[in-house]
């Protein structure tokens, strides 16, 4: 693998454990035995970022990249909504362009790639602002996330075939 692959990889997972910590505590049930909802793993990354107990310039930095990262989750979710509704709108003439949408979702993704890289490049200033220890525990936090990963597909694959 191509270390900038590895480091786009990496930021990729450590962006909802990141942003997740940034964001107002916006709650709603959850399934018993789940964290309450506020991002999409709830707030198990909150109490994760207060373990790293970040000094003054990782928190600055951690907060100029989770500000980056919300305004690229804006910029996809924006997108996305302007995909669909062209999708819908050519599924609606008689004769719909077929090559315009099978390249929608490519079109759709290179609009977005400007803050998408934009936010992984300040988590990357952030990662390396962190300390030994700190990236000790964030890689603990990870190898979990794809350990529970690897046990969840292996699950499906055996109830599902495949």
């Amino acid at each position: 693998m191509k270390p900038l692959k590895s480091v786009g990889r990496i930021a990729a997972m450590l962006i909802p454990f990141i942003l997740s910590a940034s964001l107002p505590n916006v709650t709603q049930a959850a399934v018993p035995g789940m964290p309450d909802v506020g991002m999409p793993f709830g707030n198990h990354f909150a109490a994760m970022k207060a373990k790293l107990n970040l000094n003054a310039t990782q928190d600055a930095q951690y907060s100029v990249a989770s500000l980056a990262t919300l305004k690229a989750l804006e910029a996809a979710r924006k997108a996305r909504t302007a995909s669909a509704a062209t999708a819908k709108a050519e599924l609606a003439k008689a004769d719909p362009d077929f090559a315009r949408l099978l390249n929608l979702r490519d079109e759709t993704q290179a609009a977005t790639a400007t803050e998408r890289t934009t936010a992984i490049s300040e988590w990357v200033k952030f990662t390396q602002l962190l300390s030994t220890e700190q990236k000790a525990l964030i890689k603990g936090q990870l190898l979990d996330r794809v350990s529970r990963a690897d046990e969840m597909r292996e699950k499906f694959r055996q109830r599902h075939g495949g």
